[in-house]
């Protein structure tokens, strides 16, 4: 699939399906790839990430579950059916910032401080999207989700990472929305 197809195609599925559609090492190397190529401001390369296959995948999405139900066990019937198409998914790509990358950068220019930090999101928003548009160019079927989690010991995650995003994949197990485009003259200035 060329890169502009992937970009078409890509929408947030929330049903997925636990089938490999390529090998994991594959995924792997998309995110490698993504990390390596995807810029940050000042070439800070604060973006993390850590992927979740198997027992661990379905560990976070149990963890989200439970704390989803504590912070509101009255309209839980929603949450709980996106958490289980996300559980029910292959696995899970986590977004963090290396907040010491960040508060290093920070501390040598002080008058960027605020710019910074937006810009740190920023390469967030990048990254996720590069991710995201190479597991759709594979095959994969995926949604990007701000849900409180935990992060297990055994992910030997360090401390320093500020969790951003959960991308949980998969094979899609629903049909994709068609989404209402805005006409492009009314989003584009051009000027020559």
């Amino acid at each position: 699939m060329e890169f502009f197809e992937a970009v078409k195609n890509r929408r947030s599925i929330r049903a997925l399906e636990d089938e490999a559609v390529v090998p994991d090492e594959e995924v792997v190397e998309i995110v490698k790839s993504a990390l390596n190529h995807t810029p940050t401001a000042f070439n800070g390369q604060e973006t993390r990430v850590a992927i979740l296959f198997g027992k661990h995948h379905k560990q976070l999405w149990d963890d989200a579950e439970k704390i989803a139900r504590d912070k509101n066990p009255v309209d839980f019937e929603r949450t709980q059916q996106r958490i289980q198409g996300f559980r029910n998914g292959h696995g899970t790509v986590l977004f963090f910032q290396d907040r010491e990358v960040i508060e290093g950068l920070q501390n040598k220019m002080p008058h960027l401080r605020d710019a910074l930090e937006a810009w740190a999101h920023q390469n967030q928003g990048m990254l996720q999207y590069v991710i995201w548009t190479g597991l759709e160019e594979v095959g994969y079927a995926a949604s990007l989700q701000h849900i409180d989690i935990d992060i297990r010991p055994e992910w030997n995650i360090p401390e320093n990472w500020k969790i951003i995003a959960q991308m949980p994949f998969g094979k899609q197990a629903q049909p994709a929305i068609e989404k209402e485009i805005i006409p492009v003259e009314k989003k584009l200035v051009v000027l020559k």
